[in-house]
Formats: structure tokens, sequence, C-alpha cells
């Protein structure tokens, strides 16, 4: 009995053994098959007549044997190079083919059937919803005088209200212009700051020197030259605009869409920083 067994035992460790030993030979069976796989660079006709295309269009002529094969040996060769890339692991740790990769990818979520177009009403509705984007905003012409203070800029109201032909020549050099036309507020927030486009902006009257009104650079005496109004466009003369704006929102909102499906596949866990809270 103990014979028996004995044998059994032998049997079941060796068919482990064997199990085991066969699951590592077709383990390294499938690797090397995939390894051959890899070496296999495939020129089929399509890939001809798209490198024939692309010569075409560069050229504007099609390409004769002697530079068909030079493009199919440079598509070889650089085949070849990107996958010892990958092999090497080098796309995984340059920024800019990561980058790259993630833009293709954004290009196909983006990359859906497009919704048929609404009629005029609804443009309509699309370009009352949205009509700031489509208004040209009041803007205005100024000159101004700079000057380093508060005081001095008293000083030069009353100068130049006495001897504005001359303004010019007033006040302390300034680093940008002395006068500027078609300012928006948005122009002229980024150009004096917010104080100085308020003042600006609320003066009603034109051809009259105010001040002194403060900036991010100091204090400035100020005429206001013109002023134009909002303007908003008649929406009939905006529709092919409204209409491809409108199919561009769609396509962000599509491509969004993908984007947080795709998202929801994947789980992100944080790995506690050595020595962190």
């Amino acid at each position: 009995m103990r014979v028996i067994v004995s044998f059994m035992r032998t049997m079941l460790r060796d068919r482990l053994i064997w199990f085991v030993l066969i699951g590592g030979a077709l383990f390294a069976a499938e690797w090397a098959w995939q390894q051959r796989q890899n070496k296999v660079i495939l020129i089929d006709l399509p890939l001809v007549e798209k490198l024939a295309v692309q010569w075409q269009a560069q050229t504007k002529s099609p390409p004769n044997a002697s530079q068909l094969d030079a493009l199919i040996e440079g598509y070889v060769r650089e085949e070849i190079l990107v996958r010892e890339a990958a092999r090497l692991g080098l796309d995984q740790q340059d920024v800019i083919i990561r980058r790259r990769l993630a833009q293709k990818v954004e290009f196909f979520l983006g990359d859906v059937e497009p919704p048929e177009s609404p009629d005029e009403a609804g443009l309509k509705v699309y370009f009352d919803a949205n009509v700031e984007r489509y208004s040209q905003p009041e803007k205005v012409s100024f000159q101004h005088i700079f000057a380093n203070k508060e005081a001095e800029a008293k000083a030069l109201l009353a100068q130049v209200g006495a001897d504005e032909a001359n303004w010019r020549l007033l006040g302390q050099p300034f680093m940008l212009n002395r006068e500027y036309a078609g300012q928006s507020q948005t122009d002229l927030l980024q150009l004096m700051g917010g104080r100085f486009t308020d003042a600006v902006f609320a003066q009603p009257q034109v051809n009259i020197w105010f001040g002194p009104v403060r900036s991010a650079y100091g204090w400035h005496v100020v005429k206001l030259v013109a002023r134009s109004q909002k303007q908003v466009p008649e929406f009939t003369s905006m529709i092919e605009k409204v209409a491809n704006d409108w199919h561009g929102e769609q396509a962000r909102i599509a491509q969004q869409a993908a984007w947080e499906k795709l998202r929801q596949d994947y789980r992100v866990e944080m790995v506690p920083l050595e020595g962190g809270q």
C-alpha cells in the first residue's frame, strides 16, 4: 500500500513539473512568435498608394519607379526606428511624443458623426444666446499726458487747458504711446488697468481734457477724442458664421462626452509620497 501511495505522489509531482515545463515552453514560443511578427513590415497596395499620393501632393507629379522605391525604403527605415523606440520604451519618456499621441486620441474622440444643422429658427436662437460673440464692443480713442504724481497731473490739467496745441510736449516721458485709437474695454484694461479704463469709459464728453486719472503706471490727464457705440450685426448677415460656430460647439460637446466615457474606464490611485502626511 505504501508503495502505491509513493508511486502516486511521484506521478502527481512529475505531472506538475511537466505541466510547468510545457506551460513555460508554450509561453516562450508565444513570445518568440510575437517577436517574429514584430519584425515583419507589411508593404501592401494601400500603403504604396498612400506614399504615392503624399509624394504627388508635395511635388505636383506622380513618383517614378525609383522614387517609389525610395519612398518605400524611407517608410521601412522609419517603421523600424519607431518599433525600436517603442521596444526601448523611448515613447514613454519623451514629453513631445506623449503629447502628440494624446493629441491624436483627442482627434479621434472628436471624430463623430456630425449632427444635422438646425433650421434658420434654431440658428437664430443660438445667435441670440451668444450675441456678444458677434457684436463689436464699444470703443474709445483718446490722448493722454503722463505724470509721476497726482499733484503734477493737476498742474498739467491747468496747463494743457491754456496751451492745448503743445500737449505732446507736456508731462513726463511715457514708455508707451501718447494716443490710442479704437480701444475696447478689454484692450484698455490690459493696457492701463482697471481704474484708468473705468474713468475713460465713464467720461461722457469728447474733446475735453479731464483728470487726474490713475493707471498702473502713474497719473494721467486724458482727452477722449472719439467713441463708437456697441454694434450688434443683423442675424441674416452672420448666418453662415453662426452655423459654423454651432457645429464647432456640437463637436466640442461630443468630444467632451467621449472623453468622460473613456475616463470612466480608468481608476486613478494616488501613491502616498515618502514622508508625506
